[in-house]
């Protein structure tokens, strides 16, 4: 997961910022290197030292700008947030322009936070499952998620996965152990003959990653031949702009696979006093947002463009003991789950299948997708 004192620099602006750090006493003793991604082009700084010190200082220079941006964005100044700012200050007057920079933050699934949808329950009889029939011509369906779970329904020529989740020291799992697989089924649900790339950028006991580990797996898939990118993840930011990594790397995707449908969850927290204004990606503007109606789910929003059902859907799931919030519960392959994760999912699978008629339009498989039974358009209120 993400430190609090980690910055995500455009690799163009990073010998500049790196010298005001130096400057600062902040970084650049040698005690971390810079750890750089050639594909997002973004350098990734860590363990800056004595930063709330100077944060302290600098937020006093600072006291009636910052309090000032604090009342108009009802939010309180990180020691990371006051670095950013003075960066952003020092740069506009000294050098003219001000550097691509933000701090590293946390992605997590949209885990329901209340008892009755936060954990999955199991489910006695199998899902239908239809293989499907893969060629070197079907649809592919990229996924980001936590590290997939594979049944034997699932072979390799259905999908491509890296090494599963592993049970804890007694054997168990973590509920998020299958959260992967789930997505995969509800995705393969309704798209059979497609195949399915997952890459896990989510923990498996947490659900969560920081936004450089995760946007650096969706970037992989610029290398990847895709025509879904299915992302059932968010994060929400205290300025309500989207994540600098997580903007780069959908950007990076677009631009070697044009053509690619995302897709993202719009987040399970609806129930919270004050839902978040944005939960990205899925509010990013060439993203297709899905959310479902439940209390739970994050639905009022001028982002949000469908509705599909994700409120105790049945999918295939792990097999093996789970740690509940109720205790310790056998599941043998399936379950009942509630999610916007799983709206998106079916979702991306019925946008991978209307594709088998749209792939050179696909702009008119996500509208046949909305006038289906899968999905509607959704209107805030």
């Amino acid at each position: 997961m993400a430190q609090q004192d980690e910055l995500i620099v455009d690799s163009n602006g990073f010998s500049q910022v790196k010298e005001k750090l130096s400057e600062w006493g902040l970084w650049g003793n040698g005690t971390t290197s810079a750890e750089e991604d050639e594909r997002l082009r973004l350098t990734l700084i860590k363990d800056l030292t004595d930063l709330p010190a100077y944060a302290e200082r600098a937020k006093y220079g600072y006291r009636n700008e910052i309090e000032m941006l604090e009342k108009r964005t009802d939010r309180l100044f990180g020691d990371i947030d006051v670095l950013l700012y003075d960066l952003r200050v020092r740069f506009a007057a000294e050098a003219g322009r001000i550097p691509v920079a933000g701090k590293n933050r946390d992605t997590f699934i949209g885990y329901p936070q209340h008892k009755g949808y936060a954990d999955p329950i199991p489910l006695e009889e199998e899902p239908s499952f239809t293989p499907g029939v893969q060629t070197s011509d079907s649809i592919r369906v990229g996924v980001v998620d936590t590290p997939f779970f594979r049944l034997p329904q699932f072979t390799e020529e259905i999908v491509t996965a890296g090494e599963g989740p592993s049970p804890d020291a007694n054997g168990h799992y973590d509920p998020l152990a299958g959260h992967s697989t789930f997505v995969v089924a509800k995705i393969h649900e309704e798209a059979p003959d497609a195949h399915i790339v997952v890459k896990a950028g989510l923990d498996t006991g947490t659900g969560r990653n920081s936004v450089w580990e995760t946007a650096r797996k969706i970037a992989e898939f610029a290398d990847t031949p895709i025509d879904v990118l299915n992302l059932s993840f968010g994060t929400r930011t205290d300025d309500a702009q989207p994540p600098l990594a997580l903007r780069r790397a959908i950007d990076k995707v677009r631009a070697a696979h044009p053509d690619v449908i995302v897709v993202a969850a719009a987040g399970n927290r609806g129930h919270l006093p004050s839902p978040p204004l944005a939960i990205w990606p899925a509010a990013m503007t060439d993203v297709e947002a899905v959310s479902t109606e439940a209390s739970f789910a994050v639905v009022d929003r001028p982002w949000v463009e469908m509705i599909a059902d994700g409120t105790d859907v049945d999918g295939f799931y792990l097999d093996g003991p789970v740690r509940l919030s109720r205790g310790i519960t056998a599941f043998t392959g399936q379950a009942t789950w509630s999610g916007t994760s799983f709206a998106a999912a079916s979702v991306s699978g019925a946008v991978a299948d209307q594709l088998r008629k749209y792939r050179k339009e696909p702009h008119k498989a996500v509208l046949a997708v909305l006038r289906g039974p899968i999905a509607t358009a959704h209107r805030p209120t």
